[in-house]
């Protein structure tokens, strides 16, 4: 995935770009994580909270993100 590729959601015309925050290609307009289901910055294909969902997957995600 480059900065500026078609986001991939059926209906969205957005465009992906390199989050440094996330470590993720991320939509500038549906927030779609590329290749993802759940983000530690909080995002999740499923509405939820996705740094909840990582942490009773029994992730291990440091504080100082």
């Amino acid at each position: 995935m480059k900065d500026g590729d078609s986001c991939r959601k059926p209906g969205c015309d957005g465009q992906y770009w390199w989050s440094r925050g996330c470590g993720a290609a991320v939509c500038d307009a549906c927030d779609d994580h590329a290749g993802l289901c759940r983000c530690f910055c909080g995002w999740s294909a499923s509405g939820g909270n996705g740094y909840r969902e990582l942490v009773q997957m029994g992730e291990q995600i440091e504080e100082d993100y």
